[in-house]
């Protein structure tokens, strides 16, 4: 595995790794992409809807399959092969004209591609700073809600010009990106610490070491493995269709619909940031149960919205909560199961983010209904929201399960 050698500035790394969470990124704006895809396809929206979440299961078996790779060979190779795969997926994708090609190019290829870059780039950045994960995890997945942001109008502005043929320019853009940065992607030595946090901090960070096949026994990894799918559920129903709700329930065309996607992001980015604080300050599981109320907040805002202001403050919201969810469960996994094995760990927990990416793009498909009018989506919101509900009676009792267990000991120690 690639390692340290010398003194190497763990910022650098980290500045890699943030531009290479800004490449995987570009999902995130798929709603954009709908309506051209159906016209070059001549599928159905729903149709076009299941390559977002054959992306999202195929991204999540190769992170598992990354994360066990990333502990061989080491962050670098496996980057360069990633950006590779990643960047023809796209230029594949420009070129889709029936619904197995675009399964096969964008479902297939970019979402391996972005498996083989994602995991690897957070735990190889998050390894760097022990004293600090839950922080350094929400500005690295900050760059998560910038790559769409970018994507969304450039995106909007390239199908408009070129159609789907427009998207070989930003596979090509993806590709470049990932080789000037991903030369600097390397793993710290075994053991390392930064200078100043002590050997007893160290031990407590990293806790017990689960292999995977210990993690995957416990019921707690079951337990986390749903709250991840339903704390993704709404965030990603967004996702894939708030340029299609935007343009129905707000009637505003294709072009500027892609402004929500664009405050969406913005959202996603400054939600982020907050929750990463957060988790440091108060610990994950209370920083996921204020995640999920926001997320009711949102959603409940978002199906009574009947203007654009009203619109883009429970959007706001609601992107906010979202952009929170990826930044908990990367240093929750690690807490709970121990650091060794973070690399397949990871991966294997990012199998929820896809369980939600099959139920949320669903949810919003299935239950449009047109003869609504404006209110095409509210049984959406609705299913959504109860699915909110579900992640935070979960919650509720994990948290007051981890105060019984830390009483116990505080106990056991007097």
């Amino acid at each position: 595995m690639e390692k340290t050698k010398s003194v190497v500035n763990r910022t650098v790394v980290f500045t890699a790794a943030f531009f290479i969470i800004f490449v995987c990124s570009g999902s995130a704006a798929f709603s954009v992409f709908v309506t051209p895809l159906t016209q070059a396809t001549g599928a159905t929206a729903a149709q076009v809807l299941i390559t977002l979440t054959i992306y999202q299961f195929v991204m999540s078996l190769f992170g598992v399959i990354s994360g066990k790779i990333v502990d061989v060979f080491g962050p670098k190779k496996l980057v360069y092969i990633g950006g590779l795969v990643f960047g023809i997926g796209w230029a594949l994708t420009s070129v889709a004209s029936s619904l197995p090609m675009l399964y096969l190019s964008y479902g297939l290829l970019a979402g391996a591609g972005n498996g083989l870059l994602y995991n690897p780039a957070i735990n190889t950045a998050l390894r760097w700073y022990p004293e600090k994960k839950g922080t350094m995890s929400g500005i690295l997945l900050a760059a998560a809600s910038l790559g769409p942001l970018v994507l969304a109008k450039v995106g909007a502005i390239l199908c408009a010009q070129f159609g789907t043929q427009g998207l070989i320019f930003i596979g090509g853009f993806y590709f470049v990106l990932v080789c000037l940065v991903g030369w600097k992607m390397t793993a710290p030595e075994p053991g390392w610490v930064p200078e100043g946090f002590t050997a007893q901090a160290a031990a407590a960070s990293a806790g017990i070491d689960y292999t995977p096949q210990e993690m995957v026994k416990t019921g707690t990894f079951w337990i986390l493995l749903v709250l991840f799918s339903i704390a993704c559920t709404a965030g990603i129903m967004l996702i894939g269709s708030l340029s299609a709700i935007a343009q129905i329930q707000l009637g505003m065309t294709a072009v500027t619909a892609a402004n929500m996607v664009v405050i969406n992001c913005l959202s996603n980015f400054g939600g982020r940031l907050i929750v990463g604080k957060l988790c440091d300050k108060i610990g994950e599981l209370k920083t996921l149960s204020i995640i999920f109320v926001l997320t009711i907040v949102g959603l409940m805002g978002l199906k009574i919205a009947t203007d654009q202001v009203m619109f883009i403050i429970f959007l706001v919201i609601l992107g906010a909560s979202f952009g929170g969810v990826l930044v908990v469960f990367p240093p929750l996994t690690n807490k709970t199961f121990g650091v060794k094995n973070s690399g397949i760990n990871y991966g294997i927990m990012f199998f929820g983010y896809s369980i939600g990416a099959l139920i949320g793009p669903q949810i919003a498909a299935r239950s449009l209904d047109k003869a609504l009018g404006v209110a095409a989506y509210s049984q959406a919101y609705v299913i959504a929201a109860i699915v909110a509900v579900v992640g935070l009676g979960i919650t509720a009792v994990l948290i007051a399960k981890q105060k019984k267990e830390e009483n116990s000991s505080v106990t056991a120690n007097n």
